[in-house]
């Protein structure tokens, strides 16, 4: 952290870490007792009783048939319900008509309707039991670490949301800007940008990937006068003025523009970058055009889109008006841009649909001294050791780095390295995975797990084990000793916390448990868009996050079309300060608010500890690391895992905080219930008796290689069961493919978070702590390396 301004923060006592006074809660927007309908206790009642030997088969089908009944009935009225109706409108419209209204109908449970079914129950145990934060269905909330007596206090207004807002995904407005930028009338009033990956040095533009150009006179000129604010009408005018030959005509102007843009020297369209609000920037830019018949004739093509979009908002709480309003908007889409309304198709947080919805909870929690009291010790602990990994990723990143540099340099004979080549070499090993971590960070990994074994001793043998945070104080000091993060967003790691009580008033009472859900390392969550747009006062989180970092920060802006570059979530980063140093590949997804070096003047050089990235021009000097330290950060956010994988891993607790889950990990091509072509009823029976062999519980989350996030299943559930049979399956066909199982903590009792009718709410608090370690100056200062 550097000396500057810490107002934001509060202390974890007995160590000098901070976390940030704010802490977003992210929550499920249905009631967790929904998911429980879909369980049947008299049916499970005559599963066991079967299995135990006390009752016949005879019985146990009968009563299956019955619940049988009861779950279409509970289908049914899910299928019917207004609130989840308008929830999976949200997400995938093509459901109601195809799937909710078959359900609400009754249609037989054939094999369609199972299909149904399944697809019903798999977006409501989402809605229920999952900590999401999109739209209605998961609103973000917000609360605050304060000095007060009471541990957990919780404040629900009337309603649940305070407020919900309905923004264009960028894409949709991009897709709108490239229709534009084809109109030959429109062309003129473009505002051409230069490629900042590009280095112009004098005559010559450099690029990092295709090499040089020489340019002539005017075309120099031309070139160092698109800012992205003057319009090509203008450029074409400054240009006349010049005594320059070659470009004395807006026609001339326009052909070698477009000539650039083939050529990278140039972005050449209406778009606008990564932000909540595309739209107004395209208006901005489209009211530059003085000729009114041109400009309205565009404006309308905005407006069009525009107004579709406040009657989609206007039509929020109504399921069949927001259908309604969402085809027109589709409609309106497709006419306009000749594009697909969808896109990504099957691919989570991925920005698919046109529009989204985000809200906020009517609720505020407040975070009392009790409570920071009961987890500052075992936290301590945990964010040393995910400081030790971070830094231990990074040491595994130089070697990589290192390695390629000598043998680029042994077989060019070169010292000085495009650094664009070095990224062309490293990107195999800096590609983010939901499904898996890039080999470099599996070896780091790797150690990081035997350290904690022997901090932990044998686990075998256990359900579980507790520890207490003084006992395992020195071990952990003498196997994670402190490093200094080797680059700025490394001095962030975000932990999300879950509560295991059955109320606040029994966390005052002491009655709970603190459960680590996650821990991201290397990462600022509330520079996601969707936190910094929901937040009261945004300009508060800019100023927190610019203070932790000072002027050290070297950021990288990111492609637009980097899979992961969406509009509510990060990268691009929404907290972006003037203080920072900025680079990019090529055209990039967010304005630079400070200053900015080109790729193709950059250099790598050996340094003392390390690579140094210099630029030729002899204005800039960093630290490879600190250079590269946004892409090190997103491959290593979900590598916090300290316990090595078992076939059965007991539940391990530090004080009141459970690190580590009870879990079991299966081969998938040993569940033998659920790869055998029996029938239902018969795979109900046997996945009781698998439950039961293994002592597994009720309610627990599943992992897969083919899924993306965890899965909620309960053994009382016919179809819960029959989904999760149908992902062990998939998960066979995968090479080693295995399943792990973790006891669902929080329980569905466990909903502490209530609204104003009582009914209550999975949650989890989503914190930020900064490395006190982390020291204040600008990126040449870190050319030491670490």
């Amino acid at each position: 952290m550097t000396n500057e301004d810490s107002t934001h923060l509060v202390p974890l006592e007995g160590s000098d870490w901070r976390l940030w006074r704010d802490v977003a809660v992210r929550s499920a927007g249905f009631p967790a007792h929904l998911v429980g309908e879909l369980a049947d206790p008299a049916l499970v009642n005559a599963a066991d009783a079967v299995l135990r030997g006390t009752a016949t088969r005879v019985h146990y089908d009968d009563v299956y048939r019955a619940a049988t009944d009861r779950l279409s009935a509970a289908i049914r009225r899910t299928a019917g319900d207004p609130l989840f109706r308008e929830a999976v409108t949200w997400q995938n419209r093509n459901l109601i008509p195809d799937v909710l209204d078959k359900a609400a109908a009754g249609e037989p449970r054939n094999a369609r309707g199972r299909g149904h079914e399944t697809a019903i129950a798999k977006y409501l145990q989402r809605y229920t039991v999952k900590n999401d934060t999109i739209g209605f269905f998961g609103p973000v909330g917000w609360g605050t670490f304060t000095d007060g007596t009471k541990a957990l206090a919780v404040t629900a207004g009337d309603k649940l949301l305070a407020h919900r807002t309905v923004y264009f995904e960028s894409w949709t407005v991009d897709a709108v800007a490239r229709v534009l930028a084809e109109d030959p009338e429109l062309l003129p009033w473009i505002t051409p940008r230069k490629n900042p990956a590009n280095h112009i040095e004098g005559r010559l533009a450099h690029r990092p990937r295709t090499g040089s150009l020489e340019l002539g006179e005017g075309e120099a000129l031309l070139l160092s006068l698109c800012d992205g604010n003057r319009t090509v009408r203008e450029l074409a005018a400054e240009l006349g003025r010049s005594t320059l030959p070659g470009l004395e005509g807006e026609d001339e102007v326009i052909s070698c523009l477009l000539r650039w843009q083939d050529q990278d020297l140039i972005t050449l369209g209406f778009e606008g970058p990564i932000e909540a609000r595309p739209e107004a920037t395209l208006r901005r830019k489209l009211e530059r055009i003085d000729d009114p018949d041109v400009r309205n004739r565009a404006l309308s093509v905005l407006d069009r889109l525009d107004s579709a979009r406040t009657a989609v908002a206007g039509a929020a709480g109504d399921a069949q008006r927001l259908g309604i309003a969402i085809d027109a908007l589709n409609t309106a889409f497709a006419e306009s841009t000749g594009e697909d309304a969808k896109r990504r198709h099957g691919m989570m947080y991925a920005g698919r649909t046109l529009v989204y919805e985000d809200s906020v909870r009517d609720a505020h929690i407040e975070l009392g001294a009790p409570f920071r009291d009961a987890l500052a010790s075992p936290l301590r602990l945990v964010l040393e050791s995910a400081r030790w990994l971070l830094s231990r990723i990074g040491d595994e990143y130089n070697a990589l780095f290192t390695g390629m540099y000598q043998r680029w340099s042994a077989r060019t004979g070169e010292t000085a390295m495009p650094l664009s080549k070095l990224l062309g070499m490293a990107t195999p090993h800096l590609v983010y995975s939901a499904r898996g971590l890039p080999e470099t960070v599996r070896t780091a990994t790797a150690d990081f797990q035997q350290r904690w074994s022997k901090v932990l001793g044998d686990l075998s043998g256990a359900r579980s084990r507790a520890f207490a945070s003084d006992e395992l104080a020195e071990a952990i000091g003498e196997l994670f000793p402190p490093v200094r993060p080797q680059w700025a967003a490394a001095i962030h790691h975000s932990p999300d916390l879950m509560l295991a009580a059955t109320s606040q008033e029994a966390v005052g009472e002491g009655d709970y448990l603190i459960v680590l859900g996650e821990l991201h390392m290397g990462f600022n969550p509330f520079e996601s868009r969707v936190f910094v747009e929901q937040y009261a006062a945004p300009e508060r989180l800019f100023a927190a996050d610019a203070a932790d970092h000072g002027d050290r920060r070297i950021y990288l802006i990111p492609p637009k079309d980097w899979p992961a570059v969406t509009s509510r979530l990060s990268p691009p980063s929404a907290l972006l300060s003037p203080r920072y140093t900025y680079w990019s590949l090529r055209s990039e997804s967010a304005e630079a608010p400070g200053p900015v070096v080109a790729l193709a003047d950059l250099e790598v050089h050996p340094g003392n500890g390390g690579l140094s990235v210099r630029s030729r021009s002899g204005d800039f000097e960093a630290n490879l690391l600190e250079m590269l330290g946004e892409l090190l950060s997103a491959v290593a956010v979900n590598a916090f895992k300290p316990l090595e994988p078992m076939r059965h891993r007991p539940r391990v607790s530090l004080d009141r905080l459970v690190l580590s889950r009870e879990t079991w990990t299966f081969p998938a091509s040993e569940v033998e219930w659920a790869t055998q072509s029996t029938s239902e009823g018969d795979r109900f029976l046997a996945a009781r008796a698998w439950q039961t062999e293994h002592g597994l519980p009720d309610r627990a989350f599943y992992k897969s290689p083919v899924e993306d996030k965890p899965i909620f299943i309960d053994f009382r559930s016919i179809t819960l069961v029959n989904m999760l049979a149908k992902v062990i399956r998939a998960t066979g066909a995968e090479p080693g493919g295995a399943i792990t199982l973790s006891e669902m903590l929080p329980d569905l009792e466990h909903t502490w978070l209530r609204d104003a009718t009582g009914a209550g709410y999975t949650a989890e608090l989503r914190l930020l702590a900064v490395d006190p370690l982390a020291a204040a100056g600008g990126a040449r200062a870190e050319t030491e390396g670490p």
